[in-house]
């Protein structure tokens, strides 16, 4: 699927995009923030891939004025629960102190929220990474208690997020349009199908192209 808001463009990752995703993952600036710090081969970003299951792991190539710029996703999704893990990186150097990652991540979250159902997100943050907690904290999630040291978990509900997000999220409309659209790739998944029928709640703010 292809989805649009803010300017930007949110496009499902396919194996064609895996060899951009992994140069950019590669980068030492994107490396030293992750779990995992090794540098990926072919092979190792072949055999992830093939690995995921799509109807619980969605990741989106984010475009901006058509050209790729980082990967956002939702992964590791308990559809009991109704949550997932979300995640964010730019990986062309240049918009690493613009907006758009931000609104790819803000997109994204109110896809979750509104589109999908959810009602909670997570997110793991190493307690030495000051930037992403801002960020994060932002857009309303707050730490986990009792967490040891590293990595930690961060959460939101969806109250939370329209509560932190509300101005931000009518500035980006003032300066970016209200448009939203969606085109099916015929992915033949839930979350197509979910996209495809919306509440009469949802369909005023997302609309099919």
């Amino acid at each position: 699927m292809k989805l649009l808001r803010y300017g930007i463009e949110l496009e499902t990752m396919t194996v064609e995009h895996l060899e951009m995703v992994r140069l950019w993952r590669n980068q030492d600036y994107i490396r030293e923030k992750m779990q995992f710090r090794e540098l990926l081969s072919s092979r190792d970003q072949q055999k992830w891939f093939r690995n995921l299951d799509p109807e619980f792991n969605l990741y989106w190539i984010i475009r901006y004025n058509s050209y790729p710029i980082g990967l956002v996703n939702l992964k590791d999704i308990d559809l009991e629960k109704a949550h997932g893990e979300a995640g964010v990186f730019i990986g062309e150097p240049s918009y690493l102190e613009m907006p758009q990652a931000m609104l790819a991540i803000l997109f994204m979250m109110e896809l979750a929220f509104l589109a999908f159902g959810f009602d909670t997100l997570r997110a793991k943050i190493h307690h030495r990474n000051h930037r992403a907690i801002r960020f994060n904290l932002d857009l309303g999630y707050t730490l986990i208690s009792d967490q040891p040291k590293g990595f930690q978990y961060y959460s939101v509900n969806h109250s939370q997020f329209e509560n932190a997000t509300r101005e931000l999220r009518r500035r980006s409309i003032k300066l970016y349009g209200s448009r939203t659209a969606f085109e099916s790739m015929d992915d033949g998944n839930r979350w197509t199908d979910r996209l495809n029928a919306l509440s009469m709640e949802a369909a005023a703010y997302f609309s099919a192209s």
